[in-house]
C-alpha cells in the first residue's frame, strides 16, 4: 500500500512542488487547497474555513505524512494592516496547520507518521511592511516545537522548514513593487541565487522519510542559500 501525504497550499509554488516530488518517491499524494488542484484525490477547500478543512481530513482512510504548506502573504504596514486582514493571515499561516494536525491525529497516531509546518525565515530575521506574516510564520516555529513534544507519545514527529527567497509568485509579485530588489536580493545571499521551489520539496522530502529523519524532530531546516548566516550590518 503506498504512503498517503497532505499537502496544504498544493496549487502552486512549494506546494506544488513539493506534490510533484512526492508523487515521483512513491508517495500518494492528497493535495489541499482553495484552488482546484489538478491531481487525482485532491481537496479543494479553504484552509481558514476550519469546519470545512476538518470534515475533508477527517474523510480520509489513512494518511501517513502532513505538509502544512499552505500561506497567505499581506505585504502591507503594520499601522495599516487591518484586524479583519490580520486574522485572515493567521488564519491560514497557523490555525490552519493546528487544525490540520488536530484532524489528522489518530491517521497520523496509527501509521507513525511524520509532519512538516513550511514556516520561514521571516520567523527568525525579517523586514519592512511584512508584520502579520512574519508573527504567523514565527508562531508557526514555535509551534512546531510545542506540537514535537506533543505528537512523541504517539511516535509522530514534527518538523519545520523554513525557506529564504524562492521563486515564486509572491516572490515575484514583492519584486514588482521594489525596483532592483530582484538583484539586491541576490547580492546579499552568500550563494549568490534565489531558491527554487523543489530545494524546498527535498527539505520537505527528508523530513518526512522514516528511514533518513528517524531521529529526528522539533527542529528547524533552514533552506535560504546562507541568507541568515551574514550580519545585517556586514
Amino acid at each position: 500500500m503506498s504512503k498517503v501525504v497532505v499537502v496544504t497550499g498544493a496549487a502552486g509554488g512549494v506546494g506544488t512542488a513539493a506534490c510533484d516530488l512526492l508523487e515521483l518517491e512513491g508517495w500518494k499524494v492528497i493535495g489541499v487547497d482553495r484552488l482546484p488542484v489538478d491531481r487525482p484525490g485532491s481537496l479543494q477547500v479553504d484552509i481558514a474555513d476550519a469546519d470545512a478543512l476538518t470534515d475533508a481530513l477527517t474523510s480520509l482512510s489513512r494518511v501517513d505524512a502532513l505538509v502544512n504548506n499552505a500561506a497567505l502573504h499581506l505585504y502591507k504596514a503594520l499601522i495599516d494592516t487591518t484586524v479583519d486582514e490580520w486574522d485572515a493571515v493567521a488564519a491560514v499561516n497557523i490555525r490552519g496547520a493546528f487544525v490540520c494536525i488536530k484532524a489528522l491525529h489518530s491517521h497520523l497516531a496509527k501509521t507513525g507518521g511524520a509532519v512538516v509546518n513550511v514556516s520561514s525565515v521571516h520567523a527568525s530575521a525579517t523586514s519592512h511592511s511584512i508584520a502579520a506574516y512574519a508573527a504567523t510564520k514565527g508562531g508557526l516555529a514555535a509551534f512546531t516545537r510545542a506540537a514535537a513534544i506533543e505528537m512523541a507519545p504517539f511516535g509522530v514527529r514534527v518538523n519545520a522548514v523554513l525557506p529564504g527567497a524562492v521563486d515564486t509568485p509572491a516572490l515575484q509579485a514583492g519584486f514588482s513593487r521594489q525596483p532592483g530588489a530582484e538583484q539586491a536580493l541576490i547580492d546579499r545571499t552568500p550563494l549568490a541565487r534565489i531558491g527554487h521551489p523543489t530545494e524546498i520539496a527535498h527539505a520537505v522530502s527528508f523530513l518526512i522519510d522514516k528511514e533518513r529523519s528517524a531521529f529526528i524532530t522539533g527542529q528547524e531546516l533552514i533552506v535560504d542559500g546562507g541568507a541568515l548566516a551574514r550580519l545585517s550590518t556586514e
